[in-house]
């Protein structure tokens, strides 16, 4: 079976950001996002993540945008004087026990929003050249029992059996802005292998708040073009692909899995046929051990009436046994 993560990068950046991956969601072309939990789109993101509950939300872990969720004081090697974060370009080094406050801060603000993390990933890939930064978010995937993005490349700490949180058998971390951006996509989709797949994607609207804060812009616009093109759920739907989030991962695993390589291919749109099915909600861990609780009571209520019924039995048995031997 193939089953497909299409995740939308950096929602809560930006309320265009967060329009263009709604837009995403909805055409079909995305099933998956992560959010940034410190930036100015990030009420308006958790807004509409709540009028789109099949829509996987994941963590998007950030240590080079804005201003630390933590107490400025705790993380002193993550910011710069001002006290914003370093930002990708600096050769800084960040002390792993302040990735950890930050991190948890992050969560704990997410947690806050009302929503529960589907899986982690980190804004600039940081996760995937900065081993402290793999440490500390497989602790915490692995801890909190959800995925995380798979590496590319593996490093030293990535082999350590103890920091291997669940994730899919591929991830494919491109770009789809240029010219041929759909058909390096639709390529894509036709050589998609066996098992579990993510593809990750920027798309989004350009406005004053994405301006200057980023300098991946009009590329957003480019690639929610494709991202919202009927061929791609065409596609999807033709290969009998399954498209699901990372709360749905079904062939989740915790041992190292080679990386597949996706070879790339000119691709012809699709014959039509019906739209992608939508998701099925999944409950949150909070729902599910609420559930449980109830689960528990109702199976101690059953028990409990049942003792009461051969209870009642007993002594009628013994009211009957006392009566005869009076006669």
């Amino acid at each position: 079976m193939k089953q497909l993560i299409i995740n939308a990068d950096d929602f809560g950046l930006s309320p265009g950001v967060n329009r263009g991956i709604i837009e995403a969601y909805q055409a079909g072309g995305i099933s998956s996002t992560t959010l940034m939990v410190n930036m100015p789109g990030f009420t308006d993101a958790v807004r509409l993540a709540h009028l789109h509950p099949e829509l996987g939300v994941g963590l998007h872990f950030n240590l080079t945008y804005g201003r630390p969720v933590s107490d400025v004081g705790l993380v002193p090697s993550l910011v710069q004087k001002d006290g914003c974060f370093h930002s990708i370009s600096e050769n800084s080094s960040r002390e792993r026990s302040e990735i950890e406050i930050e991190l948890s801060a992050q969560w704990d603000r997410f947690i806050a929003s009302g929503l529960y993390p589907t899986h982690l990933d980190a804004h600039h890939h940081l996760h995937q050249v900065l081993p402290g930064v793999y440490e500390a978010m497989a602790q915490l995937a692995v801890q909190e029992n959800i995925p995380m993005r798979r590496l590319q490349q593996p490093h030293t700490l990535s082999g350590n059996p103890v920091l291997i949180p669940i994730q899919v058998d591929q991830v494919l971390l491109d770009t789809y802005d240029a010219e041929h951006g759909l058909q390096k996509l639709l390529g894509y989709l036709q050589h998609l292998p066996q098992g579990s797949t993510e593809i990750m994607c920027h798309p989004g609207y350009v406005d004053e708040t994405l301006q200057a804060l980023s300098k991946l812009t009009k590329e957003r616009e480019s690639e929610l073009a494709v991202f919202c093109n009927p061929a791609v759920t065409k596609t999807i739907q033709a290969l009998g692909i399954r498209m699901i989030h990372y709360g749905l991962l079904e062939s989740a695993v915790n041992k190292p899995v080679p990386t597949s390589s996706i070879v790339v291919s000119d691709a012809d749109n699709a014959s039509p046929v019906v739209p992608v099915q939508s998701l099925r909600p999944k409950r949150s861990v909070s729902q599910r051990r609420s559930f449980g609780k109830r689960k528990l009571k109702f199976h101690s209520l059953q028990r409990r009436k049942g003792h009461q019924r051969a209870l009642s039995r007993k002594k009628t048995r013994m009211a009957m046994r006392k009566k005869e031997k009076n006669r």
